[in-house]
């Protein structure tokens, strides 16, 4: 550890400490280049005290250890309120790289914002990130926190485009783009570190580097390996414990190699060595950039997507490198991109310029002798406390009591014209938006109050917004709101006697701030709402916009559904026209001949689905082919000529239906299992549907017991009996164990509070694109709830407690979890449900249900 006397020239905040190559090495990257430039480095350990997603960190973990081999100078932790302590260590403090300034987040402070540096020392940010695009995330309260502190850097940079215009627009600095830390250095200085590996691969292999591997994720690289005939698939195991879990999913692969040491150096020498790399890391596909390697890359939305296509775009490959984790092995053997030559002309070029540009905004940015200012225009904060208040008659009483100002309307004073106001220090600078906050008791039976700025020459004056108080009558609270000045001369704040009516109207005034904000910030807040969290306007109208959104959503998810990347629409459509021959195919009066509408839409369907060249081991397209050849064989044995039926089906339809050998469309007696889908691991497991229905509870509180992912795959297929309309299976079941999404998710949804967080967490939703017509505008959540209740029954069936958690709410929440998830704008969500194992002997709500009279009516004759 080094000399906490000892100063630096920079010291560097920021994630380097991380059980991630991507991090370890993007701060690297940093660190040496600073030290290129001739300064001397400390680097900042995480503070503590912030929230439980600052943890203290190990001294043997991966990247501590990097950090002591490298001859890294590093602090010790200390709490947050040690920090300002470091501004006699260091005169300049840089922040970055990667997602420091994302809200979503939960280790992003105010420490990565540098609020603890001093005004005599300088702060620069070197490429540092928003997180993906969009500004809905960025609250008022971290806007105006954030803004400010952004405003007082020496010099920003960031690393994608759209960043740029979210620096100016959102918090108003100036940003300029540079590239990632790891591209400062050339591909030499990752040679003479891969050189230092403790190990040396041999042979032609592909490298896999996945950050959150799958059962899909691994088909891909296995169709990559295929293809490219390679017989050696060396696997790098995510650093953070990812190496038992990559033994076990790999286990059946006998190509497979896992890395079985953490170090960055050997991250490097295996792809170093490459004959071809498949990852789903940003820093991964920037390695592979660097090392000139052929590879392909899955963009993993759980960590950006935008970033992979800003820095694929920049690279100039665009979309050509990328696979999807949902590509089979016939769409990896028809991808042409997937091959060893890859022209790395324009990558080379974008590396090398960008890296002598970036040097050169570094270089300039800690020059102690240089000054600068990131912030787009002076900061201006106005306060005032127990501000002194004037009115032009004798409508309103004011007296200066202690810390606050008290204001009460005098009898009659509830009137249009009965005005009081204060003066601000300094005038609203025109063109200017602004946050207020008034910090006051309001004292009134009017649902709202206005809040208005005054021009004293003119007397004209302004909405600038409204408080609602409906409900608050006397109670303390700090409000705040938005708004734009559109003209000059504002300079008092003021209100008006006609909103204060009832019993000693008025209110108690302790202090306003008005603060100037980023006029782009306006865009990224959300609408106004009432207490509680509702939107503004009353029920009908939050019900109506609502209404008016879901009805947006249905619109672009039936043009998604017939789009060309429609895949979920084109299935649906199939086996909309598949299920009604099925239906002709039961009846016990058949009539020959029957499908005059359903056996032509589902020859277009088809023969669209093959000529598209998509998978044809779909089971949409099996299940259809095998309906259409009980079609054709029924007909054969009544001697019923049904050829025009057959000459709608091109040749390789035609081919695909004469070739079907099973049985999974048709008919079969009612009394038959549809499916068998396994046995049950263990005797006692079996039980009564009764003991299902009637056992079946509301869980919240779960074991250590790990849950394996065949037992939610075992619920899953049991909630797969369910019915759906002409069995177009619009259910969809999204599942998740990362401890940090499953708490940010809750957080949001805010229905399990008080209890530690469940092992995992499933998202009920519904495909849009299955549903076809406009009157099954329903049917999504009908479906959804049909197979929402069926698998809660089949959690209980293997052993897990379960808990359903509505996803009623607006649609700033739902954003939000979208975003955090990346759930497609075509799935609506029905339920989420937290997974656990449970002790028997746990406590749950007795939940009585009433009788049966409640819910049955009878309708008798009379």
């Amino acid at each position: 550890m080094t000399d906490p006397k000892q100063t630096f020239d920079v010291a560097v905040c920021g994630w380097w400490y991380g059980k991630n190559y991507g991090s370890i090495l993007t701060y690297y990257g940093l660190n040496r280049a600073i030290q290129n430039l001739g300064h001397s480095v400390l680097m900042v350990h995480e503070p503590l005290g912030y929230n439980g997603f600052r943890v203290e960190w190990p001294d043997d973990i991966v990247s501590m250890q990097f950090a002591e081999r490298v001859g890294y100078h590093t602090t010790q932790q200390m709490h947050f309120t040690e920090l300002p302590r470091l501004n006699e260590r260091a005169r300049t403090f840089v922040v970055g790289s990667d997602q420091l300034w994302n809200p979503l987040i939960g280790r992003v402070n105010s420490d990565l914002f540098l609020d603890f540096v001093s005004e005599q020392n300088n702060r620069v940010a070197y490429g540092t990130s928003f997180g993906n695009r969009g500004t809905k995330k960025f609250t008022p309260e971290f806007i105006a926190t954030h803004a400010a502190q952004l405003q007082r850097f020496k010099a920003i940079s960031v690393r994608e485009g759209y960043a740029v215009d979210t620096a100016r627009d959102i918090f108003g600095a100036k940003a300029s783009l540079v590239v990632d830390p790891v591209f400062l250095l050339p591909r030499e200085h990752y040679d003479e570190l891969a050189a230092k590996a403790t190990v040396a691969p041999e042979g032609e292999y592909l490298s896999v580097f996945f950050l959150d591997p799958t059962e899909e994720k691994k088909a891909v690289a296995q169709g990559i390996a295929d293809k490219l005939g390679l017989e050696i698939i060396r696997v790098i195991p995510n650093p953070d414990d990812g190496i038992e879990h990559c033994r076990t999913l790999w286990a059946d692969e006998p190509r497979a190699q896992i890395l079985d040491e953490d170090r960055p150096e050997n991250f490097l020498r295996t792809y170093q060595d490459a004959e071809y790399v498949v990852t789903d890391s940003f820093h991964g596909s920037a390695f592979a950039a660097i090392f000139e390697k052929p590879f392909s890359s899955i963009f993993n939305s759980k960590r950006g997507a935008d970033r992979f296509k800003n820095l694929m775009s920049s690279l100039g490959f665009d979309e050509t490198r990328r696979v999807r984790e949902t590509d089979s092995h016939e769409d990896i053997a028809a991808n042409p991109n997937v091959t060893r030559e890859i022209d790395y002309s324009t990558a080379r070029d974008y590396i090398s310029s960008g890296r002598e540009s970036s040097m050169a905004w570094l270089k300039d940015a800690l020059d102690p002798s240089t000054t600068g200012s990131a912030a787009l225009y002076p900061r201006q904060k106005l306060t005032l406390t127990a501000p002194e208040f004037a009115t032009g008659g004798s409508g309103w009483k004011i007296a200066r009591r202690g810390k606050q100002t008290r204001l009460r309307v005098a009898r009659g004073g509830d009137v249009l014209g009965n005005l009081v106001w204060t003066d601000l220090p300094e005038p609203l600078v025109a063109g200017s938006a602004y946050q207020l906050r008034i910090d006051w008791t309001p004292t009134t039976d009017a649902k709202k109050v206005n809040i208005h700025v005054r021009n004293p020459e003119s007397t004209r004056f302004r909405v600038v917004g409204a408080v609602n108080v409906e409900g608050a009558r006397g109670q303390a609270r700090t409000d705040t709101l938005t708004f734009t000045v559109s003209e000059p001369g504002f300079t008092q704040f003021m209100l008006g006697g006609v909103h204060f009516t009832g019993r000693r109207a008025g209110a108690d005034i302790r202090s306003i701030e008005i603060e100037r904000i980023p006029t782009g910030a306006l865009a990224a807040q959300a609408p106004a709402k009432r207490k509680g969290g509702a939107p503004a306007g009353g029920f009908s109208a939050q019900a109506k916009a609502l209404a008016l959104k879901d009805s947006e959503r249905q619109v672009r998810s039936f043009g998604h559904a017939r789009s060309a990347d429609g895949v979920s629409g084109a299935q649906a459509r199939m086996i909309f026209h598949a299920h009604a021959i099925e239906k002709g195919l039961s009846r016990s009066n058949f009539r020959p001949g029957f499908g005059g509408r359903a056996v032509p839409g589902l020859a277009k369907e088809m023969n669209a689905w093959l000529a598209a060249d998509r998978d044809t081991s779909d089971e949409f397209l099996q299940s259809s082919a095998a309906v259409m050849k009980a079609y054709f064989d029924r007909h054969d044995q009544l001697g019923t000529d049904v050829s025009h039926f057959r000459q709608l089906f091109s040749e390789p339809a035609q081919a695909l239906i004469d070739g079907t050998t099973h049985s999974e469309g048709g008919v079969l007696p009612a009394g038959q299992v549809r499916e068998l889908v396994g046995e049950v691991e263990n005797e006692d497991a079996e039980r009564s549907f009764l003991d299902v229905v009637y056992g079946r509870r509301s869980v919240r509180e779960y074991t250590s017991e790990p849950v394996k992912d065949e037992e939610i795959a075992r619920a899953v297929q049991i909630a797969m009996q369910s019915p759906s309309v002409c069995n177009r299976q619009g259910a969809r079941v999204h599942q998740f164990e990362d401890p940090d999404v499953i708490k940010k998710v809750l957080d949001i949804q805010g229905g399990f509070a008080g209890y530690e967080m469940p092992p995992r967490l499933l998202l009920v939703s519904a495909d849009l694109d299955a549903f076809l017509f406009a009157p099954e505008r329903n049917q999504p959540f009908v479906d959804g709830g049909l197979f929402m209740m069926s698998l809660l029954l089949g959690l209980t069936q293997v052993g897990l407690g379960s808990v359903p958690l509505n996803t009623a709410m607006g649609t700033e929440k739902e954003t939000k979890i979208r975003e955090l998830i990346d759930i497609p704008d075509h799935e609506v969500f029905i339920s989420f449900i937290g997974v656990g194992h449970f002790d028997e002997n746990v406590l749950v709500p007795r939940s009585k249900r009433t009788g049966v009279q409640r819910a049955l009516v009878q309708h008798k004759d009379a």
